[in-house]
């Protein structure tokens, strides 16, 4: 069954509101990590899971400006990319251990968010409270308060450029 993909509504005119316009994007651009319990809303495929995590075999380097946007992110390590159609999707993790989800627009109009994210067994996951994005089976579901309220295809990338 095919769900069109989400499309935010028309952006007003900001006053300059930056976590307002993070939230945005959050909103739209990042996969989720539930709070402490977690509901699993996510549909398997007909023909079974498509792993969408690759393994990395060899280390790159997180981005730079991926990196800067992230807390302790000098030295972080790119661990995946994708893209859909209007937005750039990067997981670096960080020398400490912790991964990162970063989610921007392709066409950079707006700022990229960061948020903390974890592997799960068919993808990743992360929070934007009250969002919670799932890649998974060559998608991204978005979730807020618990209620699917968008989903895209992910295409895997190289590089988040």
């Amino acid at each position: 069954m095919y769900t069109p993909p989400y499309r935010p509504p028309a952006k007003k005119k900001s006053n300059g509101c930056l976590a307002g316009c993070l939230t945005l994007v959050g909103a739209l651009v990042a996969l989720g990590v539930a709070s402490s319990v977690f509901r699993s809303f996510e549909e398997s495929d007909a023909d079974g899971s498509r792993p969408t995590a690759r393994p990395s075999a060899t280390a790159a380097p997180c981005p730079s400006r991926v990196a800067e946007a992230l807390p302790k992110g000098e030295g972080a390590e790119l661990v995946d990319a994708f893209h859909t159609e209007d937005h750039r999707i990067t997981l670096c993790e960080t020398a400490s251990g912790q991964l990162y989800y970063y989610g921007e627009f392709r066409d950079g109009r707006e700022p990229g968010i960061a948020m903390k994210a974890r592997r799960t067994s068919g993808g990743y996951e992360a929070t934007n409270s009250p969002y919670r994005y799932v890649i998974r089976d060559g998608t991204v579901s978005i979730y807020k308060s618990g209620s699917r309220i968008g989903r895209e295809e992910v295409t895997p990338v190289p590089s988040p450029s």
